[in-house]
């Protein structure tokens, strides 16, 4: 018994060691600090192009970014931001059916051929909610205008309402000519758009 006794005693003594040892050692190790460094932007292959925090909107980094371009399928979210409005209103129902036009004809209307498209047809009777999902999910071009046509009437009056939010957002070098971004002669976008989707 004494001999166990003795043995846990020394080895107690021996792990007080130790952690005395490796404590003072850890005090006074030398520290190494690194020194702040300037990250370089990315090398990126587009024409123009940012990135931002989210929770703050600060931009990391950018190139080009107040470059005019065309905003392509990012009309898309305007599209479905105005959606959201009328819907806000109560002006539209998720629910409710939307009988789909000849001009949203996916594979009639010349305009939307080789685009992204739901394959929607004259008659079809599709939910707000469901071409809407059509609009962000797919980049649904033929969803876009069976939409601007149920909400505003034509594709014409929709794009005035596109055009109107833009300015109420802040969107001040942002002009839209067409409901879902194809091409067209005076639409155009810049970091603008970007901003106002991390604000809103």
């Amino acid at each position: 018994m004494d001999t166990r006794v003795a043995f846990m005693t020394q080895y107690s003594s021996l792990l007080r060691g130790l952690a005395a040892g490796s404590a003072f050692l850890f005090l006074f190790a030398p520290t190494a600090f690194a020194a702040e460094q300037t990250v370089e932007a990315p090398s990126v292959d587009a024409r123009a192009w940012i990135l931002m925090d989210y929770a703050s909107g600060k931009v990391l980094a950018e190139g080009n970014a107040d470059e005019k371009l065309d905003p392509a399928s990012l009309t898309k979210i305007m599209t479905s931001y105005v959606v959201g409005q009328a819907l806000k209103a109560d002006k539209i129902k998720l629910t409710d059916m939307v009988t789909v036009g000849k001009d949203a004809w996916a594979t009639g209307n010349p305009a939307l051929r080789g685009s992204s498209v739901m394959f929607l047809k004259p008659g079809d009777q599709v939910s707000v909610a469901d071409l809407n999902k059509g609009v962000i999910i797919q980049s649904g071009n033929d969803a876009c205008i069976a939409l601007a046509d149920y909400v505003a009437g034509s594709q014409e009056s929709f794009i005035g309402l596109m055009n109107g939010y833009a300015k109420k957002l802040g969107l001040t070098n942002t002009t839209f000519q067409t409901v879902h971004g194809l091409d067209a002669p005076g639409q155009f976008s810049t970091r603008a758009i970007w901003h106002c989707w991390v604000k809103h």
